[in-house]
């Protein structure tokens, strides 16, 4: 099967032929399952940044609305009001290489972040667990702008998706309709929406989709994995709470990097983390030149 790889805003390459990507999360919602990364203080921003930058992270995912499914909902506005400082200061800390990922469903929240990095010089790209679902103007402020983005499987709420050929149909759709509508085709980023999104979604959905990840290859777009502290790990092991799951998250991110995965997705940028993930890449190239 072809290589997948792509360059983002001639500073990042994702693919086959490079180092996995790690992706920090800089948590802005106190709804969120996992409290212990919540950032509650602005001024706890430029450690936090630091301390992911100096582990290896080259993408920011900030995101101030909890996309579990149990937590509080809130309005847009104050989705607004908590990301915005947050952006206006990451990008202010941040090299111009790094890339600021912005979490959102809803194209105004997209639209205002964008101005901020628009005039901060740096790249930004949308991260939707919706797969463009949730509201349909940001496909097209996506398109028009040409900004990259992530797109989780979803039909009708984030995450809905059990098997791997449904999260495949998905994508698919959605793939067709962003490139059909003139966005570059290296601007797409896939995510299989691994998670309790529904009820229906038993832990063991989640483990055959991390174990199936490689079926992905055939959208031929980087993959990104988002199983950081997620239930599915808990169930598994028997850990309820997420502040226990970091081994699991761990060895789990690891097993998906090897089985395809190009961007991880996490709360917890550490060595440990990045050397977990770049080993299991390693592993990964060693088994296809066996082969």
């Amino acid at each position: 099967m072809d290589s997948i790889n792509i360059n983002l805003f001639n500073c990042l390459n994702i693919g086959d032929s490079h180092p996995v990507v790690i992706m920090g999360v800089i948590n802005l919602s106190p709804e969120s399952f996992y409290q212990g990364s919540v950032l509650t203080n602005i001024d706890e921003l430029a450690k936090t940044i630091n301390e992911m930058l100096k582990n290896g992270a080259k993408m920011l995912d900030i995101g101030a609305r909890s996309t579990a499914p149990w937590s509080d909902k809130i309005t847009v506005e104050d989705e607004l009001k908590r990301i915005i400082p947050v952006v206006e200061k990451t990008c202010k800390l941040i090299p111009k290489e790094i890339i600021v990922s912005i979490d959102t469903q809803y194209e105004i929240v997209a639209k205002e972040c964008y101005k901020i990095t628009q005039e901060q010089k740096r790249n930004m790209i949308i991260n939707d667990v919706s797969n463009l679902k949730t509201d349909t103007e940001l496909s097209d402020f996506v398109v028009k702008n040409d900004i990259p983005i992530i797109l989780m499987a979803s039909n009708k709420v984030p995450g809905d998706i059990l098997l791997i050929a449904d999260i495949i149909s998905s994508l698919k759709l959605s793939i067709n309709s962003l490139e059909k509508a003139g966005l570059d085709k290296n601007k797409i980023i896939v995510d299989p929406g691994i998670g309790a999104w529904i009820p229906e979604k038993a832990f063991e959905h989640d483990l055959g989709i991390i174990n199936n990840l490689e079926q992905l290859r055939v959208l031929k777009k980087p993959i990104l994995i988002a199983l950081s502290r997620k239930s599915f790990i808990g169930n598994a092991l028997g850990i309820p709470d997420p502040e226990n799951r970091y081994f699991g998250s761990l060895s789990s991110s690891a097993i998906a990097v090897y089985n395809g995965a190009h961007v991880v997705r996490s709360h917890d940028v550490s060595n440990d983390f990045n050397d977990f993930a770049q080993m299991a890449k390693i592993l990964r190239e060693n088994r296809k030149k066996s082969q």
